[in-house]
C-alpha cells in the first residue's frame, strides 16, 4: 500500500469501489438463500411488542423488532 499514490481515491466500504469486500457478493447470496428458506417454513408471524427505532443522523432504521414466529 502506498499512502502517498497520485491520485489518492476515497476510500468506500459500501456499494462499490476500490475496497469492497471480495466476500459480498457471496455474504448476499447466503442471507437470500436463508431467508428463502426460512420464510418457506414460517405459518405465522406476529408482532408481540414495541418497534424500537435507530437514532442515528446517519442512518434510519429498526433496532429491535420482536415477533412471534410459529413454524408449519
Amino acid at each position: 500500500m502506498d499512502v502517498t499514490r497520485n491520485p489518492n481515491e476515497h476510500m468506500a466500504f459500501g456499494r462499490g469501489g476500490p475496497h469492497m469486500c471480495l466476500g459480498n457478493s457471496l455474504a448476499r447470496l447466503e442471507v437470500r438463500i436463508m431467508f428463502e428458506d426460512l420464510l418457506g417454513r414460517i405459518s405465522k408471524m406476529e408482532r408481540v411488542g414495541e418497534i424500537d427505532h435507530l437514532r442515528s443522523n446517519f442512518v434510519n432504521g429498526i433496532k429491535r423488532f420482536p415477533v412471534k414466529v410459529t413454524l408449519r
